[in-house]
Formats: C-alpha cells, sequence, structure tokens
C-alpha cells in the first residue's frame, strides 16, 4: 500500500484512508489544490479563487481498493465516482507508469 500511496503522491492525488486498503480520492490536473498540505479530510482548509472554482469542473473523483492475491501478486481496484472519463482514464494510464507497470 505504500508504494500505491507513493505513487498517488507524486500525481499530486489527495486522499483519505476510509478503511484498510481502501480509499478515497480527488485529483484536480493542474491545480494548486492537489497540493499535500491540503486533503479531503480537511476541505475548508482549501480557499478557491475564480480560477480555481472553474478548474473544479475537472474534479476527478475515485475509489481505491487493494486486495492481496496468491505468490505476493496484488490487484489495484480504481473505481471512478465522479468527474470526466477521459481525464480519469489520464490518471489511470499515468498511475500504472508511476508503479511501473506499463
Amino acid at each position: 500500500m505504500m508504494v500505491v500511496l507513493r505513487a498517488l503522491q507524486e500525481l499530486t492525488v489527495c486522499w483519505k484512508k476510509i478503511v484498510h486498503y481502501n480509499m478515497k480520492c480527488r485529483w484536480i490536473p493542474g491545480s494548486m489544490l492537489n497540493d499535500p498540505v491540503h486533503s479531503i479530510a480537511n476541505p475548508h482548509s482549501i480557499i478557491e479563487t475564480d480560477h480555481e472554482a472553474i478548474a473544479t469542473v475537472n474534479v476527478v473523483k475515485f475509489e481505491v481498493q487493494l486486495y492481496k492475491a496468491r505468490d505476493e501478486k496484488y490487484l489495484l481496484d480504481l473505481q471512478r465516482v465522479q468527474g470526466p472519463q477521459f481525464l480519469f482514464l489520464d490518471l489511470c494510464a499515468a498511475l500504472l507508469a508511476q508503479l511501473q507497470v506499463i
């Protein structure tokens, strides 16, 4: 899970732990709102400007669930909750590249 969290951090994804190996995540491409100081756990810490309010149209919200399979293999399940589908697919591709899967 630490490898996944490190990869998400590199992609400036904010997350909130729900239960073990399950997180709700938020990604805003090209926005300062992805600063690791801000998180979903404290949404009131975010001050929106007009530019950032427009950028929230492109917010991608998704959930991550990690499953352990046999022989030290893992399955990472990503489920889009809200946001543009193509941006979510771009994020998935970037995450796979960050995890060095592709």
